[in-house]
């Protein structure tokens, strides 16, 4: 009997922690909004006379909601007598990485045109668009087009041309296992400025810093100083807790004199994570230098290549520059393709649902804009709109809409597993919830049960002796 207890216990035990675990994905990510091409001039005589605007899922791409391409194509139309030059821009909230995505592409009349790429601040977090804040904020015209700068950023603690001295840590591993390497620095954060690269762990009491970094191989680790140079001492471990000295390494320093901007350039082109080809010295500079300078500030003088690197991940406002030809009376088809991620929301229903943000207010910039044009091709898994913020016509699997001037508001479509978001998929979600906080106290329930059991079993087995 005591055997039979113990048995269904433990089965219902991982029963319960494997309902738990199932359902532990996220149930609520934020999609980024899209956006399409706007003039730089406000007052360009230029019309967009239409726009095929085609949202493509055919792909099956996904991250947590389907990832779409996004084409927006316009029929521009120079209705003047002049041969007008005509700048135009195109902003979407992407990391650094994204910044050379093959997914952008911008064309006129079929051949793929060069551009410039702009990097804007970085959004507040990773919940783009949250509460009371609008899609709109993020597409303000007026602010995109003034993160438009060559302007070189000013730093605090140091200046673009600044000479610093660089250490060259060269350390080769005499055994297969490796060597920790420490180096123990003393340096006065108000007059020396401390930049480090291929180290991995830190501790600071006071001036006294201390920094240490794995080597398995020959590698190279940098102390990059600015202002007052710095005495430091290096020794090697077995690990990093810096319980057992090794001599089983040997180290060689190399000192020479680098510019801030060049020692910094060469640190993020270098790196083996994200490529910064696409990008130019100046506005790659720009972005990290600040990077720089507040973690100069904000940690006492001392900055890692890690703390530094992690902020190219980041969601910024990005925005591609280019110039476009249009001789007099003429027109061009101009088209900008690139990815569309959107919103997941499992909240209130079992399943899924996907929302996707196209934001339209760069379109009223253009002197004159008509004919609208929107087509959907969804993803298999979720082939439905169920919500839209323009009237849809569905044409077998694909969506279509049709419209003269340029709607009020922005456009927002919702894609679903079913034709409509039902009562019963409310309810299927409240069950499901039940069922998971069920199952996740269960295990706490039966080891009350299984206490109470045994108690019972041994107070009746005491009971037989007496």
């Amino acid at each position: 009997m005591k055997r039979v207890i113990k048995l269904i216990v433990v089965g219902l035990l991982i029963f319960s922690f494997a309902v738990v675990f199932a359902n532990s994905g996220p149930v609520y990510t934020t999609g980024l909004p899209s956006s399409g091409i706007l003039a730089v001039d406000k007052n360009s005589p230029i019309e967009v006379n239409e726009e095929n605007l085609t949202f493509d899922f055919s792909g099956e791409e996904k991250h947590y909601a389907p990832i779409g391409i996004v084409t927006a194509e316009y029929e521009m139309v120079n209705p003047t007598n002049d041969d007008l030059l005509v700048q135009m821009a195109f902003p979407y909230i992407g990391n650094l990485g994204s910044a050379s995505n093959e997914n952008i592409k911008i064309t006129v009349n079929n051949e793929q045109l060069p551009y410039e790429i702009y990097l804007g601040e970085t959004i507040k977090s990773n919940v783009y668009i949250n509460s009371e804040e609008t899609k709109e904020d993020y597409f303000d015209f007026e602010e995109i087009i003034g993160t438009i700068t060559n302007d070189i950023y000013i730093a605090e603690n140091f200046t673009i041309d600044e000479i610093g001295i660089l250490y060259s840590i060269e350390v080769t591993p005499k055994s297969d296992e490796g060597v920790e390497i420490f180096v123990d620095l003393t340096f006065d954060n108000n007059k020396t400025k401390v930049f480090t690269k291929g180290f991995r762990g830190l501790r600071r009491a006071g001036e006294k810093t201390i920094i240490h970094g794995w080597c398995r191989e020959q590698s190279t680790l940098d102390i990059f100083v600015l202002g007052e140079d710095i005495d430091f001492t290096v020794e090697g471990y077995t690990n990093g807790t810096r319980s057992e000295k090794t001599s089983l390494f040997k180290y060689e320093i190399f000192e020479t004199e680098e510019a801030v901007k060049t020692y910094l350039l060469d640190t993020l082109r270098n790196n083996s994570y994200v490529s910064y080809d696409d990008v130019s010295d100046i506005q790659l500079y720009n972005a990290f230098a600040k990077v720089l300078d507040e973690q100069f500030t904000n940690n006492l003088g001392y900055c890692s290549d890690d703390e530094v690197l992690t902020y190219g991940n980041l969601y910024r406002m990005i925005t591609l520059f280019y110039n476009i030809e249009f001789p007099q009376n003429s027109n061009k088809i101009v088209s900008v393709s690139y990815q569309t991620d959107g919103t997941m929301d499992r909240r209130r229903t079992k399943e899924p649902v996907y929302t996707y943000d196209y934001i339209l207010n760069p379109a009223e910039n253009w002197n004159d804009f008509r004919n609208l044009n929107i087509k959907i091709i969804p993803p298999e898994e979720s082939p439905y709109v169920v919500e839209s913020g323009i009237e849809l016509n569905k044409e077998g699997n694909i969506y279509t809409a049709s419209i003269e001037s340029l709607p009020e508001d922005d456009f927002t479509f919702t894609l679903y597993h079913k034709d409509k978001v039902t009562i019963m998929d409310t309810f299927e979600k409240e069950i499901s919830n039940f069922l998971s906080y069920f199952f996740m106290f269960s295990p706490i329930i039966l080891i009350f049960v299984f206490i109470i059991v045994i108690v019972l079993i041994f107070t009746k087995g005491r009971k037989k002796k007496i």
